[in-house]
């Protein structure tokens, strides 16, 4: 098998996971229907994946396997600072009574790496940790963080999908967002990427200005006013923040 095989074959068994989760579970029918390939093609990579415990099939249909929960907590645990965050994430949560999350920019996604609910929060109903920068709280805080190839980077690569009513969806929008970001030290999302969701977010840095990740409060339309929105969750989150950078600091973590 020459390499550019090699490549089409791992690139066709990505296309395959993914279906699978975008379908939250497909039978091999289904499966050659979106991604336009004969079954028999579907099979052999449904078998491969099978094999090595990514995939697991009932009856008919292929769900993701277990393997992958065990590879994401080797990812989220893999750094201390991440481990630390997670402790900072509860914190916020027990301070605002509201659900929180930390996530981190990676390939120009934002990917959520821990969340916790307060006692007026119900158990978080998010269906995507892998989400768009320009969607999210930590996303924009992050974006308006970086320098502007990067972000031309980032918005080349994945565009601007609208995910609701309110979503950014042009560079021209995102930049006076990311301007706003910059002069009020925090960044919101609206009902951006989950209609009746209100989120504030900052990001978390190191000694030399590095980004970490983000940190957020969020909670439903229908009891985050303004004031919480704008004054009492940026206040929590940048309290809380500077309490994680300087343990980062003082544990020697960076």
């Amino acid at each position: 098998m020459t390499e550019s095989q090699l490549l089409m074959t791992t690139e066709t068994s990505l296309a395959v996971i993914e279906t699978i989760q975008e379908l939250d579970g497909a039978t091999p029918a289904e499966l050659a229907a979106a991604l336009e390939l004969s079954e028999s093609t579907v099979y052999k990579h449904l078998y491969t994946l099978a094999k090595h415990g990514y995939i697991a099939s009932n009856g008919d249909e292929y769900r993701l396997g277990a393997r992958f929960y065990h590879i994401g907590m080797y990812v989220r645990n893999r750094s201390k600072v991440y481990e630390l965050a997670g402790k900072y994430v509860i914190e916020l949560a027990e301070q605002s009574n509201e659900e929180s999350d930390f996530g981190i920019e990676e390939n120009g996604r934002i990917v959520t790496l821990f969340d916790s609910v307060g006692s007026s929060a119900k158990p978080s109903s998010r269906l995507n940790n892998y989400e768009y920068m320009h969607t999210t709280a930590i996303g924009k805080a992050i974006l308006a963080r970086l320098p502007e190839s990067r972000v031309d980077t980032i918005a080349d690569r994945w565009g601007f999908p609208e995910l609701t009513e309110e979503t950014i969806t042009s560079r021209s929008e995102l930049d006076v967002e990311l301007e706003r970001i910059r002069e009020r030290g925090y960044a919101i999302n609206d009902q951006e990427s989950i209609p009746g969701k209100r989120v504030a977010g900052v990001v978390a840095e190191g000694p030399n200005g590095a980004v970490i990740g983000g940190f957020t409060i969020s909670g439903p339309s229908y009891r985050i006013e303004d004031t919480d929105l704008h004054q009492e969750f940026p206040d929590i989150l940048q309290r809380v923040v500077a309490d994680f950078e300087s343990e980062l600091v003082s544990q020697g973590l960076l």
